[in-house]
């Protein structure tokens, strides 16, 4: 939804410049702003209220809190209900402040979504920053002495602050240089799987302007779909065409079955040649993985772009909440406990590869990419499930049993039960990103990069290095070595 910024003590140079940086992350409103030794920036996608009414930052209706914030609420409604809340904007954020105003340090807990807020308190000149406990918006800060910056891109931090750069901790709360307890989001029990997905998606389609989906023909993305298809929604579908791969023809099959436009998103050789810098300056890393699904991502996501949208749907984290890996079956193998112990660990992990990846590369074209299975109301009800539900060994299925049976009562048999591809061999992305990376090394001097680099920072193939090239020329000094960036949160090797 947003880029925002803060820094304390302010630099007027530094916030201006992170306008600059944050421009694609928001194209359509943009504003400092100073309070005491507090300076705070936002760029702003809008998304709910207009552009006068819902302008950040935004202030509570005593004027005595004020806040940015980056990402998007999904039970403002019943909230503003529930503790009778008169806001003074149309802005999701408006609710932020009110909230905080009536409940102190713990007014995430009653949030339902996914956000990076920095709040000033302008009673006492409290500084209050907090994340979504999954991670999906992005923050990055530093904080050095008696010197603290906030960011939504690690690009926005000032280049002399790099090598103290690090991940803001996803669920985090922090007060004035204190961590507080973390965000500890209320849950609503469902009786119905089906009843739960349905409201999930429902809560995540906005109102007020153009959406579509992210379609790769597997179960996940393909549900989403036939789900807000079924409550009355009318828009595009979104699916990448190499020239190859099972999910084009997968993509096309569940758009015919659905009756929902597809729009297939055609890329070369070129088209890859000429994104990358813009991925690896997004995503602040040269990592492989990454780096592809960041290309998947951006190429969809700007294509919607183009098409008048600002948010899309996409099927990330229903793996790691249902069981989707075949791993969870080698682990159920020891034991219950241990299996669903790996499903937690890795959805609360995924805020350093998939999330990272979904929303720098989303936001690198202006689009706000929301994720329906890491829902909290879905999360915690999932948690709940029998183990059998998600992951059976005696199954001929053998994994996400309760999410396919649902998925059975929308889409065809072959989707619903269709295993899990990866982007590399569902789309042929992989094979043409070798290829073009194996062209770039040679036109690029990859042969440069010293052995000592290629060792500390694990430099494993010509798509690698060539991001590595890029990677190392717009974050110079951001680290020595690749334990210095896991130690940060700056990186993690994807498993599946």
């Amino acid at each position: 939804m947003c880029g925002i910024f803060a820094c304390k003590p302010f630099n007027k140079a530094w916030l201006e410049e992170s306008i600059i940086k944050h421009q694609e992350r928001g194209p359509d409103q943009q504003a400092i702003h100073l309070f005491n030794e507090i300076g705070v920036s936002v760029n702003r996608l809008a998304i709910t209220g207009n552009l006068q009414d819902g302008s950040q930052p935004v202030f509570s209706s005593s004027n005595e809190t004020f806040c940015v914030f980056n990402g998007a609420l999904y039970n403002t409604e019943d909230l503003k209900k529930r503790f009778s809340l008169k806001v003074s904007s149309t802005n999701e954020a408006a609710v932020l402040v009110e909230l905080y105003e009536l409940k102190g340090e713990k007014f995430t807990d009653y949030l339902r979504g996914m956000f990076s807020i920095i709040l000033v308190d302008k009673r006492n000149g409290s500084l209050l920053v907090a994340r979504d406990i999954f991670g999906v918006k992005p923050l990055y800060w530093v904080d050095k002495e008696d010197l603290v910056v906030f960011s939504s891109s690690l690009n926005a931090i000032p280049e002399k602050l790099f090598p103290y750069a690090k991940a803001f901790p996803p669920g985090g709360v922090w007060v004035n240089n204190t961590f507080k307890d973390r965000v500890k989001p209320e849950i609503v029990q469902f009786k119905s799987l089906e009843k739960l997905l349905v409201n999930a998606v429902s809560s995540h389609i906005p109102m007020e302007v153009k959406w579509g989906c992210s379609l790769s023909g597997g179960v996940d993305s393909s549900l989403l779909c036939a789900l807000a298809k079924s409550i009355g929604h009318h828009f595009n579908c979104y699916t990448l065409d190499t020239g190859g791969g099972q999910d084009l023809a997968c993509a096309i099959e569940v758009s015919k079955y659905l009756k929902v436009p597809l729009k297939l998103v055609r890329v070369n050789d070129l088209d890859i040649e000429h994104t990358i810098p813009k991925v690896v300056e997004s995503l602040g890393t040269y990592q492989g993985e990454l780096i592809l699904g960041g290309l998947f991502t951006y190429f969809i996501s700007r294509e919607a772009y183009k098409d008048g949208l600002k948010v899309l749907l996409f099927g990330e984290g229903a793996d790691e909440v249902f069981g989707g890996y075949s791993k969870y079956r080698l682990f159920l193998e020891k034991s219950s406990e241990l299996s669903n112990k790996k499903m937690l660990n890795d959805l609360h992990s995924l805020w350093l590869t998939h999330n990272k990846r979904v929303d720098h590369a989303s936001m690198a074209a202006s689009i706000e990419a929301r994720v329906p299975y890491q829902d909290t109301y879905v999360t915690g009800n999932a948690s709940r499930l029998p183990m059998k539900l998600k992951v059976d060994l005696n199954s001929a299925d053998g994994n996400k049993i309760a999410l396919r049976a649902v998925a059975q009562k929308y889409l065809p048999k072959n989707i619903a039960l269709r295993k899990k591809e990866v982007i590399s061999r569902g789309t042929d992305l992989g094979v043409m990103l070798s290829r073009v990376a194996k062209k770039m090394a040679n036109n690029n001097d990859v042969q440069s990069i010293s052995a000592i680099d290629i060792k500390n920072f694990n430099i494993r193939n010509d798509i690698e290095a060539v991001a590595f090239k890029v990677w190392r020329k717009l974050f110079p000094n951001l680290a020595e070595n690749i334990e210095s960036m896991k130690e940060r949160g700056l990186f993690k090797l994807l498993t599946v």
